[in-house]
């Protein structure tokens, strides 16, 4: 059998370009996953500022400082960084898997 076949291989994809900021993107999308981090580690500090700092104190606000740094690298990749052009395999929505064409 021919491993070459356009049956399979031929129809259910499709070549599309796209446009981006793939660094933007990826500080804005370590931003929102850090959020999570974040919104954890501020609990110790919901009360008000401790007066004196444990270890626990310590870990959390160290946790908290990649916070506005990501956000900051992603306005500013988003800002500086030249679109780049790439290219994406699909689903081809008009391709049938269930027919022989």
């Amino acid at each position: 059998m021919n491993t070459d076949s356009q049956i399979v291989a031929g129809g259910g994809w499709v070549t599309r370009q796209t446009t981006g900021r793939p660094r933007a993107r990826f500080f804005g999308f370590l931003s929102l996953i850090w959020l999570g981090v974040s919104v954890c580690a501020s609990f110790p500090f919901l009360d008000g500022w401790p007066e004196s700092f444990g270890e626990l104190e310590w870990l959390c606000g160290i946790l908290l400082l990649p916070q506005p740094v990501f956000i900051v690298l992603a306005l500013v990749f988003w800002l500086t960084e030249q679109p780049r052009t790439g290219e994406e395999q699909h689903h081809n929505p008009d391709y049938d898997s269930s027919k022989l064409y």
